[in-house]
């Protein structure tokens, strides 16, 4: 041992003399001579680092990619039986869109929440909207005063007992339609549910006796849509009477809603508070009508009492003031439908599973402000060829995603124009679809069928792949085979849409083809290994 010390020693002693002499050599030449023999060491190191990397480049070349091959029935899940693509949808679904351009003023729902039908799900800037509502009211209620003198007028001089009752039973008319549209649109935003139990939407101590109301005064209107029919052979002064009953008990039902809506805390917004006044002021109005109709006819029996044979000299008027009550009711009834489109309504009960507007975005006109569903109540839709058509009828059963048991619904009598495919529905049952989502693209198996002679091993329709099987190469779609010499072949396939980590390829393929599972990286003529 000692004596290897002594050695180890020894040697770096001579080494350590070799370089202070080599160095004291070098320090003695002349200066154009030092930078000569620098000059050639640096070549000789850069030479050698050249040498050493051609090798390693050379010894990486001989080194073949290593490949996965797969056949295209495991890589897409077919294999004896056939399956098909579908994507998950609610049954019931509405997409709003905005009917009109604005600020969104406010929003009255939540991206997961329930709404009822006819919910106002969000409002946009509309103060002039109102103002041209509240001006068409005006001039409406002006026509209604304007005929009631013409009609008390008319009968002071001598107005027929037939064009009173006309007046009457137009009067009569008039009167649901302005007590409908109040039931139809403001009643109606303060209660949810289902027209047989409909809910209080805002607080008070009083929900059944609201609730009972609001029903009780329904059936009355549709009482009297039924009877409007056989409003002609009826005695008009029984009907503007039945008209003032229904009338007067809207008036109290809208107090009392009123009351409650004003209490603290009831929940109640501006634009239903400013809609029930509207609603209050416009029953008052049918109300002095009526009340006017009805003098109106009674001044003119009496009239014809006394005159039967007298000609009513002033029906002209009569008549024209009734287009005008007609004309002022039709531009109050446009400045309502431009009122209403500023307000986005849910047109279905369901859940809010798209809502992507904020209090202060400005949206325009026809965006896609919400999308409304039922989310408890899915179908899956698929497309098939022709050849697959033969597989299915209504009332087939299938399995979705492996383990979830479907039923053909329905089956498109013909092909698509665009994608020449049949479109599918499949129901599902509820108690094992918690496993997919609206919106989810699932694979449905269909039932066996033994093949014909000339198909067998062949995929029909589209096939799901995985991405990186397909490469993406300019305006090509290409998948990798391998010949017999160990070189890929390129075969080009026609695709359709990316499915998550998956492509539709439409183009048909043998079940059997061993394909490359990974095409990234590789080029048509390259060398490759097979993984084993």
């Amino acid at each position: 041992m000692q004596s290897l010390v002594n050695l180890l020693r020894r040697t770096a002693l001579r080494t350590r003399t070799f370089g202070d002499a080599s160095w004291r050599r070098y320090r003695g030449l002349k200066k154009w001579q030092q930078i000569a023999v620098a000059i050639l060491l640096a070549v000789l190191l850069i030479a050698g680092i050249t040498l050493l990397r051609q090798d390693g480049a050379h010894d990486a070349g001989n080194q073949l990619r290593t490949v996965t091959l797969a056949t295209v029935g495991e890589l897409s899940g077919q294999g004896a039986s056939v399956s098909i693509l579908g994507t998950v949808r609610s049954i019931t679904e509405a997409d709003i869109l905005a009917q009109s351009g604005g600020t969104v003023r406010s929003v009255n729902a939540k991206l997961g929440g329930s709404v009822p039908a006819g919910f106002v799900i969000a409002s946009l800037e509309n103060a002039s909207e109102r103002a041209a509502v509240l001006q068409a009211e005006g001039s409406y209620e002006s026509a209604l005063a304007a005929r009631s003198i013409t009609q008390v007028q008319a009968a002071n001089t001598g107005e027929s007992l037939e064009e009173a009752e006309t007046s009457a039973r137009n009067t009569y008319r008039t009167a649901y339609t302005t007590l409908d549209s109040m039931v139809a649109n403001e009643a109606q935003s303060f209660f949810g549910g289902s027209s047989v139990s409909p809910t209080v939407l805002v607080s008070s101590g009083s929900d059944n006796a609201l609730k009972n109301e609001f029903i009780a005064l329904r059936r009355e209107m549709q009482s009297w849509r039924y009877a409007l029919d056989a409003s002609g052979t009826k005695n008009p002064e029984v009907l503007l009477a039945d008209a003032e009953r229904i009338a007067n008990r809207a008036s109290i039902f809208l107090v009392d809603l009123a009351r409650v809506a004003a209490q603290t805390n009831s929940g109640a917004t501006a634009t239903q508070k400013a809609n029930l006044a509207a609603a209050r002021a416009d029953v008052d109005g049918l109300l002095a009508t009526l009340s006017a109709e009805r003098d109106a006819l009674r001044a003119a029996q009496a009239a014809a009492a006394v005159a039967s044979h007298q000609t009513d000299s002033r029906s002209g008027e009569v008549a024209s003031a009734d287009a005008s009550v007609k004309t002022a009711l039709g531009v109050l009834r446009g400045a309502q439908a431009q009122l209403e489109k500023t307000v986005v309504r849910a047109p279905i009960g369901g859940q809010v599973n798209f809502l992507p507007i904020r209090v202060g975005d400005y949206v325009t006109a026809f965006t896609h402000v919400a999308t409304v569903a039922q989310n408890g109540a899915l179908e899956i839709v698929a497309y098939v060829g022709e050849d697959d058509r033969a597989l299915l009828a209504a009332g087939t059963k299938v399995t979705v995603e492996d383990d979830i048991p479907g039923i053909v619904t329905s089956i498109a009598p013909a092909l698509d124009p665009t994608t020449k495919l049949i479109e599918v529905h499949v129901a599902v049952d509820a108690a094992s679809a918690g496993g997919i989502v609206n919106g989810q693209s699932v694979r449905i198996a269909l039932p066996n069928q033994a093949p014909k002679k000339e198909e067998v091993g062949t995929a029909s329709g589209p096939s799901l792949l995985p991405l990186s099987a397909v490469k993406l190469s300019g305006d090509k779609r290409i998948i990798f085979t391998i010949d017999e010499e160990g070189a890929l072949v390129a075969n080009e396939v026609e695709v359709l849409e990316v499915r998550g980590d998956r492509i539709e390829v439409r183009t048909n393929l043998p079940l059997e083809l061993r394909i490359v599972t990974d095409a990234r990286g590789l080029a048509a003529g390259q060398k490759v290994t097979i993984a084993p």
